[in-house]
């Protein structure tokens, strides 16, 4: 065998080793285009089903869109309408709003002028309660008066009445002096006078020594204290009062003014302050 033919040889079972291996790797080739094409064939309906069911919730999402919006826009109506309803409010509130401010200055005007109409009054009833009090000084110290004419008047009376049994007495002996010296010669008997004569003429109004009057504090202002009884229980200026609370010695009370009800005096021998509802009484 020539040398050419061993080349030849041995070129062609090179070709023959690389043409098996050209097949083994275009078989192997082919094999994995078709499992790609099919791996792809896959795909491309995942992505078609997927492009599907994203068509249908863009759709969906359109169809949510659509009747939000129209929602919306009843909602922005409501709301607009609302807002028109709170601004007419607004308005009307603030109207409103003026006219009170309007009539609280009213009011404050009104207030001021009151306060000093009330000014006014306090000094006006200041000057009736100083003619008051000056009215009741000038009643206590009539009430005196009168009471000392009454006992004037009393006195004068008992006298009268005196003078008047007196007159009877003097009438009652002449008649028996008449009748003795025209009746028999014998020395007439003296006879005694119908009517007696009183000791005195002060016996008809009978005044006790010493009078036994209670009563209670009803008002202290400063050193003058009143008295819840007066003429009328028989109190008389001048009169002592001993003021005490409970068992404790608190004061004397010398009157100095006498009304109807009630009297008045000042204080003397203060141990206390009296105070409205101590007991006051002549005797201890």
């Amino acid at each position: 065998m020539s040398t050419l033919t061993k080349i030849l040889i041995v070129l062609v079972s090179v070709f023959s080793i690389f043409l098996c291996g050209v097949i083994v790797v275009y078989v192997g080739s082919s094999t994995n285009y078709k499992a790609a094409y099919e791996q792809q064939g896959s795909e491309f309906s995942a992505m078609k089903e997927k492009n599907r069911s994203l068509e249908q919730e863009i759709a969906e999402k359109k169809r949510q869109l659509d009747e939000f919006g129209i929602k919306s826009d009843s909602e922005i109506s409501k709301l607009k309408a609302e807002m028109t309803q709170l601004e007419q409010e607004l308005k009307n509130t603030k109207n409103a709003q003026l006219a009170a401010e309007e009539k609280v200055a009213s009011l404050t005007a009104a207030a001021l002028n009151f306060e000093k109409a009330v000014g006014g009054m306090e000094e006006s009833l200041k000057q009736t309660r100083a003619e008051l009090d000056s009215a009741r000084a000038e009643n206590v110290k009539l009430s005196k008066n009168l009471n000392e004419i009454t006992a004037n008047l009393e006195e004068k009376m008992a006298q009268l009445a005196s003078l008047d049994t007196e007159k009877k007495r003097l009438l009652e002996e002449k008649a028996n002096l008449e009748k003795s010296a025209t009746g028999s010669t014998g020395g007439a008997a003296s006879q005694q006078p119908v009517t007696q004569v009183p000791d005195s003429a002060t016996s008809a109004v009978e005044t006790p020594s010493e009078l036994k009057l209670q009563g209670v504090v009803t008002a202290v202002e400063g050193s003058l204290t009143t008295l819840s009884i007066g003429s009328a229980d028989g109190v008389n200026a001048g009169m002592i009062f001993h003021v005490v609370r409970q068992d404790s010695f608190i004061c004397d009370i010398k009157i100095t003014e006498v009304d109807t009800e009630a009297s008045a005096g000042t204080i003397q021998l203060l141990q206390q302050q009296p105070k409205v509802g101590d007991i006051a009484s002549t005797a201890w």
